[in-house]
């Protein structure tokens, strides 16, 4: 799987160099280069300050560790290491993969073994010959700080070289694991593109649609100012006219109830008719619904008469 056009470095190897760098190193990154990878090692900053190799692990996106038994003993791997762990808790790095190169998984993790022993021949070398308090607090921190990235780095899921297996072999497990973070990696931020483009065209949308209900409003509040009511208070029982305006044309309120004299049209005109209209309806309707209840009860005495009725004949009996 080729994997290209990133901006950024995409993957940091941080290795010791007498372990690695004529063996694992130069298969890996021979591998991953034939896929378009682009690989940074520490090789690539030689005589440079160690600030600049940081500002690199900053800009990849994966990180490889190739743990192996003098790793320990290096200065420069450990402050690595560190940023490495840095970069993890910060999500500057997308992925860290961890290969344990000929050494245990327990050994790195917790110190012990030979990769223990480097360690400790390390610590012993930095603080054998000084004497100054702070100097000495400030080496006891960063052995802490080494400690507690080789424990962070070592619980991540990683590869152990079998030394039963060809090295090649286990290169080309490397390079697949690095491709398919590349993978994942790349189909993450495809994701977040297209969830931001969709963002932008919903906003652009609610702005169209914004601009199109203002433009209705102005369109509906000039046809209200176009039209004139042409209202006669002795003829609102026969008609209302409500037509377009024109010279000829001018609306009366002088008639009417100080509200409507705020308003666009004559709502008691509009409004008078139909109360009439209801009332009339209403008085209809009532007397035919009293002469309706008085039929129904002529009708249940009449029933209920002539019950009692054949109730006294049958006692009679």
């Amino acid at each position: 799987m080729a994997i290209t056009n990133y901006t950024k470095d995409q993957v940091f190897i941080s290795f010791r160099g007498k372990d690695e760098r004529n063996g694992l190193l130069t298969h890996l990154k021979s591998k991953l280069a034939d896929g378009n990878v682009n690989v940074f090692t520490d090789d690539n900053v030689t005589g440079q300050r160690l600030e600049n190799l940081f500002d690199h692990i900053k800009k990849s996106r994966i990180a490889i560790v190739i743990f192996s038994k003098s790793y320990a003993e290096s200065v420069w791997c450990l402050d690595e290491l560190v940023m490495i762990k840095k970069c993890i808790e910060t999500e500057k790095l997308n992925a860290v993969i961890p290969i344990f190169h000929k050494v245990k998984v327990s050994s790195v993790k917790k110190q012990s073994g030979k990769f223990g022993e480097k360690f400790l021949a390390l610590q012993k070398s930095l603080l054998a010959e000084e004497v100054n308090k702070k100097k000495i607090k400030s080496i006891n921190s960063r052995i802490k700080r080494w400690k507690k990235a080789l424990k962070i780095v070592t619980g991540m899921a990683g590869l152990t070289y079998d030394r039963k297996s060809p090295e090649l072999a286990f290169v080309e497990k490397v390079v697949e694991k690095v491709n398919m973070n590349l993978a994942n990696i790349a189909t993450e931020e495809g994701r977040n593109d297209t969830i931001e483009t969709t963002e932008v065209q919903l906003t652009q949308v609610i702005y169209n649609v914004s601009q199109l209900n203002i433009k209705i409003q102005l369109h509906r509040s000039k046809s209200l100012e176009a039209l004139r009511l042409s209202y006669n208070p002795e003829y609102h029982n026969k008609r209302i006219d409500l037509k377009p305006s024109s010279p000829t044309l001018r609306r009366t309120a002088s008639d009417l109830d100080h509200r409507d004299q705020y308003g666009p049209f004559p709502f008691e005109a509009l409004m008078v008719p139909k109360q009439n209209e209801n009332q009339l309806s209403l008085a209809n309707t009532v007397p035919k619904q009293i002469k309706g209840w008085h039929n129904l009860h002529l009708v249940s005495a009449l029933l209920f008469g002539a019950l009692f009725v054949s109730y006294m004949m049958r006692s009679k009996r």
